[in-house]
């Protein structure tokens, strides 16, 4: 928790602003804590004990996630849109997102942090640090530990193409590197009738073959409007960089400082791309919520049926 280990934005943040809510609201929101003082947007905290997340904490999460992702929709007409930061990623589970690359669709774009540039290529003496390492540990015939080549990536982010949400929280939610948005539904994102009909279907070999309609609503998807928006509100000071070419989003990076710190443009842009921003955060410690509008009582009648069903989050 960063309050009480002294250390993170958030434990900064605190030292000047109040966190909590008065009286009876604070205790309504518990487990998460509100930044109260912050005008810009309703801003939330909620505390993990590591990342990945145990599985006490993670099941809560899930059903929470599960929860506010259906009175979104139902109340707010909103869909959710799941990334992943490609660093976050720990080796151990990288081969279960190449073996579901089929099936989940992820497309790369670009996690930012607003206003951060691109990592700079390694330099010629750090690959000749790098090329000799490894040649010396291969002369003493010890195990080779191959280079940290992340450091010199830019920090990439997958979209998931495919709207398999639930399946991509049970795979990837808890790592510490998902983002959740949830928006207003794209027509573009519609593909137009299939004039074909059933007993057609039944025939033609392409649709026994493959999901025909579900391939359609992949290849729609990536005509959002967010993706073009997403560059033009956050690509600033990255138009020469080749790196940056190509990339079908841009994604912003914000964990609980950056609410405060970011100019107050940054943050409204977050809410012309997304009405709900939420996000794994490892740097506070845990799981960052944020919204422009006022979703409070919404968020407020979750946590309230999840106590009444004893649901209780676990924080030790």
């Amino acid at each position: 928790m960063p309050d009480t280990s002294g250390e993170g934005p958030w434990a900064t943040v605190k030292k000047t602003r109040q966190r909590l809510t008065p009286g009876d609201r604070a205790r309504d929101l518990l487990p998460w804590q509100r930044a109260n003082e912050l005008t810009s947007c309703f801003l939330y905290w909620l505390p993990v004990r590591t990342f990945p997340i145990p599985a006490n904490q993670r099941d809560w999460l899930r059903e929470f996630v599960r929860r506010w992702a259906a009175i979104l929709k139902a109340q707010h007409s909103l869909r959710m849109e799941l990334f992943l930061q490609y660093k976050i990623v720990h080796p151990d589970y990288t081969n279960t997102l190449l073996n579901n690359m089929m099936e989940l669709v992820p497309v790369v774009g670009l996690g930012r942090k607003p206003g951060s540039g691109l990592p700079a290529y390694p330099t010629k003496q750090e690959v000749q640090s790098m090329s000799k390492s490894m040649f010396d540990s291969l002369k003493r015939e010890e195990p080779l530990d191959p280079p940290d080549v992340k450091k010199y990536m830019p920090d990439y982010s997958y979209w998931f193409v495919d709207k398999s949400a639930e399946r991509q929280l049970d795979l990837f939610f808890g790592l510490g590197g998902m983002t959740m948005a949830f928006l207003k539904p794209d027509p573009k994102t519609v593909p137009p009738p299939l004039a074909v009909s059933e007993a057609q279907r039944k025939k033609l070999p392409v649709f026994q073959k493959m999901d025909v309609d579900k391939a359609r609503a992949q290849a729609a998807s990536l005509a959002d409007s967010f993706l073009a928006k997403s560059k033009d509100l956050f690509g600033a000071g990255l138009e020469a960089e080749p790196q940056a070419k190509g990339l079908l989003f841009i994604l912003p990076i914000l964990d609980t400082a950056d609410f405060f710190s970011q100019p107050a443009e940054t943050v409204e842009n977050v809410f012309q791309l997304f009405d709900v921003y939420a996000k794994e955060s490892p740097a506070d410690h845990g799981v960052v919520l944020a919204f422009k509008a006022d979703l409070e009582e919404e968020f407020i009648q979750i946590l309230k049926s999840m106590a009444e069903e004893k649901l209780v989050y676990p924080e030790a």
